[in-house]
């Protein structure tokens, strides 16, 4: 294995390497170490954990981790504008042309498959953290001024990925294994996830993500009851009205009327103070062109 001079420690950039396998990370310790100062993480969580609180230069990622695919890792990483800008690699033995599309769709900058040659993984660590470099102002510049999107514990970002996928899908048949695969968690984990953060099962979250959608829907479009229960998820419309007054005390075209009712209530009672400010500025007028007008006369002999 060819082995780099070491570079003055106060200069070198910090690598986040992220597999479960000792031996990789040996194998991948000897080869940076020199160059690199090094951080470490065995699963997905902990590399969420790390690169929050770490901020490292450069992420080294595994395909395989016990509990998230790297792919997920990656989607995560991306979706926080803390760790958006940080380039990712995957150091894989999966060398199909869909895994590296697969990694490289997801906001990896490169996929370099086993068996690595330490050259070449050298060289294109180097060149991407040259290539990160002018991004690095922006970026903490980006993150210093933008709230972000996903904050919190890396559970509640998992939570919130999980959510904000629901919320994409909801008009097709989404099962707790489908919904885990796309944010890198198995099913009993993700079962776990929801009773911890929300206190709901996951289908009971879906159930009432569904009526809250339809009621924002059937305030603020013309679609047809129908269209709405189908637009959401449910086969038919019957079903839809059934979970709907469960929860509203109200049928969803009752809810409808009820909805736009207060709502031209409310607009009525906005033209009528409109209404009543202007006549009582016309009054304030006229009254105030009577008292030109006495002044204009002068007083009376």
């Amino acid at each position: 294995m060819s082995r780099a001079a070491s570079a003055p420690a106060v200069h070198r950039p910090l690598l986040l390497l992220v597999d479960d396998q000792p031996e990789e990370l040996r194998w991948l310790t000897a080869l940076l170490h020199p160059l690199y100062r090094l951080a470490f993480a065995e699963s997905g969580r902990v590399a969420l954990q790390k690169a929050q609180g770490l901020a490292p230069d450069l992420a080294l990622l595994d395909v395989g981790l016990p509990d998230m695919d790297g792919f997920a890792l990656c989607r995560l990483l991306k979706s926080d504008p803390a760790t958006r800008e940080m380039p990712l690699l995957f150091l894989s033995a999966h060398n199909d042309v869909g895994s590296r599309i697969e990694g490289l769709s997801h906001g990896a900058v490169d996929f370099i498959t086993k068996p690595f040659h330490p050259e070449e993984v050298l060289a294109r660590v180097r060149v991407h953290l040259r290539l990160a470099t002018p991004r690095a102002a922006s970026a903490s510049q980006e993150v210093a001024t933008t709230e972000p999107e996903e904050s919190g514990t890396p559970d509640q970002r998992l939570l919130a990925a999980a959510r904000r996928y629901i919320g994409e899908h909801l008009g097709e048949p989404l099962t707790v294994n489908q919904i885990g695969r796309q944010v890198g968690l198995t099913g009993r984990r993700l079962l776990a996830l929801f009773r911890e953060e929300l206190g709901q099962t996951v289908s009971g979250y879906i159930s009432d993500e569904r009526v809250r959608t339809g009621q924002r829907l059937l305030a603020d479009t013309d679609m047809s009851v129908a269209d709405v229960a189908y637009h959401v998820g449910y086969s038919n419309a019957g079903n839809f009205a059934t979970a709907f007054r469960e929860r509203n005390g109200l049928s969803p075209q009752a809810y409808r009327s009820a909805t736009r009712a207060r709502d031209r209530e409310d607009l009525g009672d906005a033209e009528a103070h409109a209404q009543a400010d202007a006549d009582a500025d016309a009054d304030a007028d006229a009254r105030g062109d009577g008292h030109r007008a006495r002044d204009a006369d002068g007083p009376v002999a």
